[in-house]
C-alpha cells in the first residue's frame, strides 16, 4: 500500500515537501557546510605539508593514516552510545567546537607531532558529525520519504566537493593555508548557529531486525569497502596516469573529477525517490556492475572523449553505492540509526584507507595503469559481495 500511495507523488513534489519543510531544509544546509568545511581543508592539507612544511610523502601518508584510524574508532564508539540515548545533537555540537579549534590548530602548528595530534583530533571529531546527522533525519523523517532524504544529504556532500576543492586551492594561493584555516573555522562556528531550533527525537526502543554480526551486514560492509577502495585508488592515481602517461594538461583530472561529481547528485536524487520500487540490493548490484564497465574503459582508452563519456558509469557507480547505501545499512538495522550510519561511513573510510595505502604498492611494483586492473577487480568483488548479501535471510 505504501507503494502504491507513492506512485501517485512524483518525485518534483516529493522534493518540494522536504524542501518546504523547515527542520528537514536547516538539515541540508547543516550537511552541506559541514562538507564543505571537509572539503575545503582536506585536500589542501597534503599539499600544505609538502610544500610549506617540506615533509616528505611517506611521513604525510602516516599522518593521513593516524587521522583516518582516529575518526574510525571514535566515530564507532560513539555510534553504540548514540544509540543508547547518548543526544545526537550534543554530539554534533561537541563535534563542532572541537572541529572549530581543531582546525584552527592545524593552521598555526609548525611541529610534526603537533600536526599529527591536532589533525587526528580535527578527523575525531568530525568523523561522528555527519553519521548522526544522516542518523537523525532518520529519526525524525517519515518511512516513506527516508531513503529520498538521506540521498538528498549524501548529494549534499557530493555537492561541497564540486565547489569547496576549486575555492579552497584559490583561498589557499591568495591567503595562505592559515587563513583558509581560519575560513574553516568560522564554517564551523556557522553550523553550531543553525543548530538553534533542533531537537533530539525521542529515543526508539532498540528492535533491530539484525545483530552486527548478520552476515548480510558483513557483505554489505565488503561491498562498500571494495567499492571506496577503488574510488580513492583512482582519485588518487588517475591525474598522475592522465598527466604522465597521457601527456594531458594538468587541468583535466580536475574537469573530470568535477564533471563525474555533478552527474552523482541527479543519481543520488533519482535512485533515492524510487528506492520504494526495488529490491533492496538491486540499485547497489546494477551500481557495482557500472564500476566495472567504468574501470575497464579507463584502463583500455586513451581518447579524451571516451574518457569524459566513461565518467557517465563513474557518476552511476558511486552516485548509487554511495546515495542509497546509507539507506540499506539502515533498513538492516531498525532502531540502531546511529551505529547503521556510522558502519556505512566507516566502510567507506576503511575502503579509502585501504585504497590509499594497497594503490601505492601497486602502482610501485606494476605501475600506474595496473592500478586500473585492481580497481576493476575491486568493483567485481562488490558485485559478488553484494549478490552474497541479497541471497541471504535475517537471522
Amino acid at each position: 500500500m505504501v507503494g502504491a500511495g507513492l506512485m501517485k507523488i512524483s518525485m518534483l513534489e516529493q522534493l518540494t515537501l522536504i524542501f518546504k519543510d523547515r527542520m528537514r531544509f536547516k538539515l541540508l544546509l547543516l550537511s552541506l557546510s559541514m562538507g564543505m568545511a571537509g572539503a575545503s581543508i582536506m585536500p589542501v592539507l597534503s599539499t600544505h605539508l609538502a610544500l610549506n612544511m617540506g615533509i616528505e610523502p611517506l611521513w604525510i601518508g602516516f599522518i593521513f593514516a593516524a587521522n583516518t584510524l582516529s575518526g574510525i574508532v571514535v566515530s564507532h564508539w560513539i555510534a553504540n552510545h548514540s544509540d543508547s540515548g547518548l543526544s545526537r545533537l550534543g554530539i554534533i555540537q561537541k563535534g563542532a567546537w572541537i572541529s572549530f579549534f581543531s582546525v584552527i590548530g592545524l593552521g598555526v602548528s609548525t611541529h610534526y607531532i603537533v600536526l599529527m595530534v591536532t589533525g587526528m583530533a580535527l578527523f575525531a571529531a568530525v568523523s561522528p558529525i555527519q553519521p548522526q546527522i544522516f542518523a537523525m533525519a532518520r529519526d525524525l523523517v517519515e518511512e516513506e520519504d527516508a531513503a529520498l532524504f538521506q540521498s538528498l544529504l549524501r548529494a549534499s556532500i557530493s555537492f561541497s566537493w564540486i565547489i569547496g576543492p576549486p575555492l579552497a586551492y584559490i583561498l589557499f594561493s591568495l591567503i595562505g593555508f592559515s587563513g583558509l584555516s581560519f575560513i574553516c573555522a568560522g564554517i564551523f562556528l556557522l553550523s553550531l548557529v543553525s543548530l538553534k531550533g533542533f531537537q533530539d527525537a525521542p529515543l526508539q526502543v532498540k528492535t533491530t531486525e539484525v545483530k552486527l554480526t548478520d552476515p548480510r551486514l558483513k557483505w554489505l560492509v565488503l561491498a562498500m569497502a571494495a567499492v571506496f577502495a577503488a574510488n580513492n585508488m583512482y582519485i588518487v592515481y588517475m591525474p598522475i596516469y592522465l598527466q604522465e602517461n597521457l601527456n594531458f594538461v594538468a587541468v583535466i583530472p580536475g574537469l573530470l573529477m568535477g564533471f563525474t561529481a555533478g552527474l552523482e547528485i541527479p543519481m543520488m536524487i533519482y535512485t533515492g525517490a524510487r528506492s520504494n520500487h526495488w529490491p533492496l540490493f538491486s540499485p547497489l548490484k546494477f551500481a557495482a556492475l557500472m564500476g566495472v564497465v567504468f574501470y575497464s574503459l579507463i584502463f583500455f582508452s586513451q581518447n579524451l572523449s571516451i574518457l569524459f563519456m566513461a565518467q557517465l558509469f563513474n557518476g552511476a557507480f558511486i552516485g548509487i553505492m554511495a546515495g542509497l547505501g546509507i539507506s540499506v545499512f539502515q533498513a538492516l538495522m531498525k532502531g540502531r540509526m546511529g551505529m547503521a550510519s556510522t558502519l556505512y561511513t566507516n566502510a567507506i573510510r576503511m575502503g579509502g584507507l585501504a585504497g590509499a595505502l594497497g594503490g601505492g604498492v601497486l602502482a610501485q611494483m606494476i605501475g600506474i595503469r595496473g592500478v586500473f586492473v585492481a580497481c576493476t577487480l575491486m568493483a567485481i568483488i562488490a558485485f559478488m559481495a553484494l549478490s552474497k548479501a541479497s541471497r541471504l535471510k535475517p537471522n
